[in-house]
């Protein structure tokens, strides 16, 4: 097996889904219908790491150590913390460290999973190999930002939440913060692997 499950992320895993579906059940008794649409995305949403770590293992793909902990926390505050308890209104800075972490991890887990399916061939200098995997996770990491906001898009249009607050601005704001950085961890492992 490529990737070993999580003992510690699979617990934290459990007690967010508990916490999550006693919000939930709070909620929908209360007739609260957004926080239960909510409480009912994050339960399906934190099972997505794990998923994901099982197809990685069929397809012989390495994923950081780190990944399940860190994608099931990256849920668990973008969605219980953010939206359910506010944060994002309650604190300026939340929504732009999310996308923070989100831009390096992406790139983190990306040159993780190409370690042993792309090799350096014979004519190609190391530093336009490094360059090429530099600049493909941070492809990666940009597309996953996007595809995040098409997410917060979707998630007000069909269920009424409230996730792009700031309109136009917020989608920017969370996309340059990501980019920014992306940029930062690709330029990062460019100047420590050129040799």
């Amino acid at each position: 097996m490529y990737n070993k499950y999580s003992t510690r992320a699979l617990l934290a895993t459990l007690i967010f889904e508990a916490v999550i579906i006693y919000t939930g059940a709070k909620s929908y008794m209360a007739g609260q219908e957004e926080i239960f649409k909510l409480s009912l995305a994050a339960v399906f949403c934190l099972l997505v790491p794990f998923l994901l770590t099982h197809a990685a293992n069929k397809k012989k793909l390495t994923l950081p150590k780190s990944f399940q902990m860190i994608f099931s926390l990256f849920i668990f505050s973008s969605l219980y913390l953010g939206e359910i308890n506010k944060f994002y209104s309650k604190f300026w800075w939340f929504d732009l460290f999310l996308h923070f972490v989100s831009g390096w991890y992406a790139v983190v887990s990306f040159l993780f999973l190409i370690k042993k399916s792309i090799k350096n061939e014979q004519g190609t200098s190391q530093k336009r190999f490094e360059f090429i995997k530099s600049l493909s996770a941070f492809s990666f990491s940009v597309s996953l930002g996007t595809l995040w906001e098409m997410y917060e898009f979707s998630g007000d249009y069909l269920f009424g939440t409230e996730m792009v607050k700031g309109g136009l601005d917020d989608t920017a704001t969370d996309l340059l913060i990501m980019i920014a950085a992306a940029t930062a961890t690709s330029i990062y492992y460019y100047f420590k692997n050129r040799k």
